[in-house]
């Protein structure tokens, strides 16, 4: 059993997850509520929940100005908002769990089921401190993201990562370093992460670093010379979008 406590200034919305909980997730125990960032910060300090739901705009600050308060994270959390906004691509590229207001009870489900899964892994601990990492920076365009090989655990800043190339199941990053790391995830997955970040799916294989293009050749076949001086191949679907970047 797992202590909960939610975080939201709408008593709708805390009223609601608390039923939710109930029915869907009967492992999670609410210890408690808060309405705001002040509130939040003393039921975390005396309650000392496991997990906290915590919404990301109140009226006295934000929940990310609540996590900036604790000299150590010690308890996992799960981001509720309504808002598809800029922070959201932080929660993905750290592979965090968010759920967007009205919150749907299967991703509710979900997130609580990888929730349990993650707790006290190493991964889940790096994932949340690159988090928190990542929302100190006020540039939208450089992140750092949590990569999980059978040998290690990465985190890399996105400014160094080149191009990412899909082989089968698994996505292999090239880094300006030249060195390569292969995770067992697909290259899908990360182009949702990656996409807002200045990189771009130029060909079903490869994701390509827009800051890292050095050449556009667009005769006999469209391709793209990168700074590792890779040649990357350019689907006629994507031809377009391409052309697009250096119209600008």
């Amino acid at each position: 059993m797992l202590s909960a406590l939610i975080i939201d200034d709408e008593d709708r919305v805390r009223e609601t997850l608390i039923h939710m909980l109930s029915v869907y997730c009967p492992n999670i125990m609410v210890i408690g509520q808060a309405n705001s960032v002040a509130s939040g910060y003393k039921q975390i300090t005396e309650l000392k929940p496991d997990v906290v739901f915590l919404d990301v705009k109140m009226p006295d600050g934000t929940g990310f100005e609540l996590l900036r308060k604790f000299d150590k994270v010690d308890f996992y959390f799960i981001i509720i908002t309504a808002y598809e906004e800029y922070a959201i691509q932080s929660f993905k590229v750290c592979a965090l769990d968010y759920l967007l207001k009205p919150i749907d009870s299967t991703d509710l489900i979900n997130a609580i089921a990888k929730l349990a899964k993650a707790i006290g892994s190493e991964e889940t601990n790096l994932n949340l401190n690159t988090f928190l990492s990542n929302i100190e920076c006020e540039k939208n365009d450089s992140k750092k993201i949590v990569l999980k090989t059978l040998e290690a655990i990465f985190i890399i800043d996105t400014d160094d990562l080149i191009r990412c190339e899909s082989q089968n199941n698994y996505t292999a990053f090239h880094l300006k370093d030249k060195s390569t790391i292969i995770v067992s995830k697909t290259l899908k997955e990360y182009e949702e992460m990656l996409t807002p970040l200045s990189f771009i799916r130029c060909h079903q294989t490869h994701l390509v670093n827009i800051k890292y293009i050095t050449k556009y050749i667009k005769y006999p076949n469209a391709i793209l010379q990168m700074a590792d001086e890779s040649i990357i191949p350019i689907s006629v679907r994507k031809k377009e979008a391409i052309e697009r970047l250096f119209k600008k």
